[in-house]
């Protein structure tokens, strides 16, 4: 199955279901390597800031980060952009039941948002690597970013074999992967275009990939021979979540020498 085609089931999976949306991001958060690595990026940020916080989800997806946030930080403003029109509407829809009022999401090419120092912190998941033209994307998100802010961006490495499984990656009318970035040039490209105090890690190392292959591939591929499997996934969760925590918690929190992603935190001096 395509992303295409499971991000439009999901989507239609998830209209008019709300609990399943909440279910569906709260399995996110416990089960994708790196939503950990996200997640520590947000919270590491959030340790150093005061008062109102801006926040610009660039190419949300699913919206499973801005959902994230909307419950860790409530007071946080979090701008939700995507180029499925289709998707932002379902987004919209389900944070608005929620009362979500510090919650927008829009229809934007990241190609064409610049908003000059309005937000303190940017997230680019996944998204970066799918535009061809990436040094005008990234000198946007420089723009948009407030003196001081930060960029926490995750993109695939020049040393991954395969892409990772990531299927809420967000740029439905472009799924060729342009781009695999090497640590040290991309870097280079950040601040060349402005970006300072640039740290960079590597995710999907080999715990990283050992837990995608038991809480992702394999049940996917059991699922794809038979729904009939969707009864005993919970059991499989069970007993297998222990396992994942433990892999998911070493590639988070130790450094690696190599992995299939780059998580990068870059600043505006």
């Amino acid at each position: 199955m395509q992303h295409n085609e499971l991000r439009k089931r999901l989507s239609e999976i998830f209209r008019n279901r709300p609990y399943l949306r909440s279910m569906f991001y709260v399995l996110i958060d416990v089960l994708i390597v790196s939503f950990w690595h996200i997640r520590r990026g947000i919270l590491s940020f959030s340790r150093h800031v005061q008062g109102p916080v801006h926040v610009l989800d660039a190419g949300t997806g699913l919206g499973q980060y801005t959902y994230f946030l909307a419950r860790k930080f409530p007071l946080w403003n979090i701008y939700a952009v995507d180029v499925s029109a289709s998707e932002v509407c379902e987004c919209n829809r389900f944070f608005h039941d929620l009362n979500y009022s510090r919650v927008l999401f829009r229809t934007e090419n990241l190609e064409q948002v610049v908003r000059e120092e309005v937000y303190d912190l940017v997230l680019a998941v996944n998204v970066i690597e799918y535009i061809r033209d990436d040094r005008k994307v990234l000198g946007n998100l420089f723009q948009s970013l407030k003196p001081g802010g930060m960029l926490l961006l995750s993109v695939q490495s020049d040393k991954s074999k395969q892409v990772q499984p990531n299927f809420t990656n967000k740029l439905l009318q472009n799924q060729e992967l342009q781009h695999r970035y090497n640590n040290l040039e991309l870097k280079k490209l950040l601040k060349e275009i402005g970006y300072r105090n640039i740290k960079a890690h590597y995710s999907y190392g080999i715990s990283g990939r050992i837990s995608t292959q038991i809480g992702v591939a394999i049940p996917k591929n059991l699922l794809r021979r038979s729904r009939h499997f969707l009864v005993l996934m919970p059991l499989y969760y069970l007993l297998m979540y222990p396992v994942i925590f433990v892999l998911n918690t070493i590639d988070a929190y130790f450094v690696h020498l190599n992995g299939s992603e780059l998580v990068v935190r870059a600043y505006k001096a």
